[in-house]
């Protein structure tokens, strides 16, 4: 059987996406009710690559405990570089690597319960770049995407949107940008799942 030929799995039927969806809001709110809640974001000079920056700030109002640049040790890739400023790589020459800060991040991080939009991504690369050991992270991204309601009959399962995508849906002001940020993204994370979490006092 080939891919195309394989069946489809159907979309969940109306009860079972409310109680999903109901599911969703609940951990929204919870993480809006935690005072420990902190919102980290990353930037990298590849999928797999040292990050050169991270935020991090309480969700509460988005203001930053960490907000810190470094230069990296690995290539850039093209599409990287697209995403930031001409010279980039010029403004983090000579900055020490975020290695060198990785007991303060490891120490904020391990005191807060932590949230990304990409869990997994953010978590692995600070991981990888500060050479620690840390605690999971909570993914917004996953935990959205039942709201989104966006079905995968091939994979059966709710398909993620981009922060961006997220916002929009949400009413959340995304500022017309083309250059990526840690601080900005960070900040736009926590204005959502707030967001989300107000649906359920309306």
């Amino acid at each position: 059987m080939t891919q195309s030929e394989k069946p489809k799995i159907p979309r969940p039927d109306a009860d079972t996406l409310a109680q999903q969806q109901a599911d969703a809001l609940a951990t929204f709110q919870r993480w809006a009710a935690d005072p420990l809640s902190l919102v980290v974001d990353t930037e990298t000079t590849d999928l797999t690559g040292d990050a050169w920056e991270i935020a991090a700030g309480r969700l509460r109002d988005a203001q930053p405990l960490l907000d810190l640049r470094g230069e990296p040790q690995t290539p850039w890739s093209p599409r990287a570089l697209e995403l930031q400023a001409p010279d980039i790589q010029d403004q983090l020459r000579g900055l020490p690597h975020l290695r060198t800060h990785a007991q303060d991040i490891r120490r904020l991080l391990d005191a807060h319960h932590v949230l990304a939009y990409n869990a997994e991504f953010d978590h692995d690369t600070l991981e990888r770049t500060c050479q620690v050991t840390l605690r999971g992270f909570e993914c917004v991204m996953l935990a959205y995407a039942p709201l989104a309601a966006r079905w995968s009959e091939r994979h059966g399962y709710w398909k993620t949107v981009k922060l961006s995508e997220a916002c929009e849906l949400e009413g959340v002001p995304v500022e017309r940008r083309t250059l990526h940020g840690a601080r900005v993204d960070m900040r736009l994370t926590s204005e959502l799942i707030l967001a989300v979490a107000r649906r359920l006092r309306l």
